[in-house]
């Protein structure tokens, strides 16, 4: 069976955390009766202003004058006027438009969730004195009410969970509007029309979203974060393995490697890279590698070290060892060496001796 439409009272109204028009009196603003003015002779009769209750803003005095409500106007009261004199009840009566908003509750599909619908009315008063005689200070009622009466709206959510919160806007709003348009909203002395259908999330649906976007966010942030040390994992990897030239070139681009030192270390490295080819072609020449070999030793040297050292000698042994100019040959080795006349030279260096 479906759960009739509720009327939220003045006091849950207060308690939200959204204010509406309907927290406060309208049309009607307020009521007060008057106690009749003593007649004096030779006075003229005139009304207390304290019994009159101040007029706010868009509001008028509408007095109640043998049993007839009439509308005293928007200009300053005159204590004396008959009308306000003769008066015995007097109303403020608010003539500007004010938007009325009024709320109610469907079920869903469980008994633990409801869609809270807020629905918002245009108003304004066209016709003070007929108000007044009506007495109508809460027109949101009237107005929940009236579309209490609308018996599809009332199971219009019965077939949704509280997470179909945006397919149930839809259909609430389009019935809401079909049934103000079929039958609108009807109250004397005032122009009443529909403006907007709102279905508000519940507090635990709000939370519950609100708990899941944040480990979406968590996670794409994670994965961005991923990505990029991805990328800079392989960024560095391809600049070490492009050899430390280019790692020493990025830190210069970076001011974080100094462009002097980087030349001073590179020309140490080229002195001790020709001095230890150097050494290794005097020990090949005085083992007599090349005595067998038609190989030019200083086109050998250029061959391996990328650039020629300049000279037709030898650089010294690495253990004071007498030079010998190059391609002298085994003999000459001998005769320079005579301590060592017991070895034969390898036709073919090892890489022991090499080394």
């Amino acid at each position: 069976m479906p759960v009739p439409l509720r009327v939220s009272s003045r006091a849950e109204r207060s308690s939200r955390p959204f204010r509406k028009a309907s927290d406060m009196f309208y049309p009607v603003l307020t009521e007060k009766s008057l106690s009749p003015v003593p007649r004096r002779m030779f006075r003229p009769t005139r009304r207390d202003a304290n019994d009159l209750p101040p007029v706010p803003p868009g509001g008028v005095y509408v007095f109640k004058v043998d049993g007839r409500q009439r509308l005293y106007g928007d200009g300053h009261v005159d204590l004396g006027d008959d009308v306000v004199v003769d008066a015995v009840a007097v109303s403020i009566v608010q003539r500007r438009a004010s938007m009325i908003t009024c709320e109610f509750a469907i079920p869903s599909t469980s008994a633990a969730d409801d869609f809270t619908i807020a629905v918002t009315f245009r108003c304004q008063v066209l016709a003070p004195e007929v108000v007044a005689e009506s007495g109508l200070m809460d027109l949101s009622a009237v107005l929940a009410n009236h579309l209490a009466q609308d018996r599809d709206l009332k199971s219009l959510g019965l077939g949704h969970r509280i997470d179909d919160i945006n397919e149930v806007r839809s259909l609430v709003d389009a019935q809401v509007t079909a049934y103000c348009m079929l039958v609108p909203p009807a109250v004397r002395g005032m122009a009443i029309e529909l403006s907007s259908v709102l279905v508000h999330p519940s507090a635990d649906l709000r939370e519950q979203r609100r708990r899941v976007r944040d480990k979406e966010w968590e996670r794409e942030v994670g994965r961005i974060d991923v990505a990029w040390e991805d990328g800079e994992v392989n960024r560095y990897a391809g600049i070490l393995s492009a050899g430390p030239e280019y790692a020493e070139a990025l830190g210069v681009v970076r001011h974080e490697v100094n462009v002097g030192q980087v030349a001073e270390r590179m020309r140490e490295d080229d002195r001790e890279r020709r001095k230890q080819l150097g050494e290794t072609l005097q020990m090949m020449v005085e083992r007599g590698y090349f005595d067998r070999m038609p190989v030019d030793p200083m086109r050998l040297l250029d061959e391996v070290a990328g650039r020629r050292m300049g000279g037709g000698e030898i650089p010294p042994a690495a253990h004071g060892g007498p030079t010998v100019p190059l391609g002298a040959g085994r003999d000459s080795h001998r005769r320079a060496v005579a301590a060592d006349d017991s070895t034969e030279p390898d036709p073919i260096p090892s890489e022991e001796d090499i080394a």
